[in-house]
């Protein structure tokens, strides 16, 4: 929950006309994604004049999220991204916790003179802002933006589209409601979107059947050749290297999911994606039970996330990276 000051602020600051930039972390996801495009679109409905800066490109199925056609990239669109910050009023923060994890774009946002508000959900956050809206409890960021929208009572102004940005977010952050961390609260704000008309197997199709034969082959290869498993089968971990990518013709987003392929084998309670992307290794982490892999990111991968859920990368070869792995996941499983 906000504080009674922290709304009166938040209202204060999002008067009409209002320019606002809303940022969000690079290789976005659907929960990023997701609550940005909401956001905005609530906002607009305020009479702000919203914009969506993005570090980096987005995954092709992300495009069926309302609004995203508007985003920025950054890394495409500097000029254009670096003007939108210096006019803005307010700059929002979401789906991160530390302006590292926004690239060369957080860099400009901590150097901004604009009134700066974080919503996240991840633990230990590192933002100097003016206000936090931060609940490592949450299932994510799109709910908290939907609770955000509830404590401006602004319910009403909710619509199709919005609700759709939202549980867009919420599908794609809780791996379609099974992580401990969904709760009452997530299913009654699915109750309130049913209410007003959503469709939500068009949100489910445009998530999970929105595969190219490349994409099949190279997740078929990547379980059939690069699947391992250690521990007596309670860890299991995949991997891909650059040429495997250009063989399949992969596109980003291609390899989202592999990792919780590995997770559900059964017996498994924590699973790795390793992949080679330029001069370092992207890793992905899962987990279940009471095998935490936030720490495992942190301690040993320049990452961290959530509990069940969590990042990091290696700038050492994924052969290196992933001998490192078998040594230290011991500790942790």
């Amino acid at each position: 929950m906000l504080s009674k000051s922290d709304i009166e602020k938040i209202k204060l600051v999002l008067a009409p006309g209002t320019n606002v930039v809303i940022s969000t972390h690079k290789s976005p996801d659907g929960d990023a994604i997701g609550s940005s495009c909401a956001l905005a679109m609530y906002l607009e409905k305020k009479g702000c004049n919203c914009s969506i800066v993005v570090p980096d490109a987005l995954a092709d199925f992300l495009s069926f999220i309302p609004y995203s056609d508007n985003i920025i990239v950054h890394e495409n669109m500097e000029s254009k991204a670096q003007e939108l910050l210096s006019d803005s009023d307010v700059v929002f923060s979401l789906d991160y916790n530390d302006l590292k994890r926004a690239g060369s774009f957080g860099a400009l946002i901590a150097d901004s003179k604009s009134f700066k508000i974080l919503i996240d959900h991840h633990e230990e956050p590192n933002y100097d802002g003016d206000i936090y809206y931060n609940d490592s409890t949450c299932c994510s960021t799109a709910q908290l933006v939907f609770d955000l929208i509830d404590e401006l009572d602004d319910l009403e102004l909710v619509d199709l589209p919005i609700a759709e940005a939202i549980y867009f977010g919420l599908i794609t952050d809780t791996g379609s409601f099974r992580f401990p961390s969904v709760n009452e609260r997530t299913h009654e704000i699915i109750a309130h979107f049913l209410k007003i008309g959503l469709a939500h197997y068009k949100v489910h199709e445009a998530i999970f059947d929105h595969n190219s034969i490349n994409r099949l082959q190279l997740n078929g290869f990547a379980i059939s050749e690069r699947l391992e498993l250690l521990q007596n089968g309670r860890v299991a971990f995949i991997w891909l290297e650059e040429e495997d990518l250009k063989r399949f013709s992969a596109e980003k987003g291609d390899t989202e999911g592999l990792v919780n392929k590995a997770l559900s084998i059964s017996g498994v309670q924590m699973a790795a994606f390793f992949r080679s992307a330029k001069e370092m290794v992207k890793i992905s982490f899962r987990s279940k039970g009471t095998v935490f892999v936030n720490e495992l990111a942190r301690d040993h991968f320049n990452g961290g996330g959530h509990k069940y859920a969590a990042g990091g990368s290696s700038e050492v070869a994924i052969i290196d990276t992933i001998a490192k792995f078998k040594k230290v996941v011991e500790d942790y499983v």
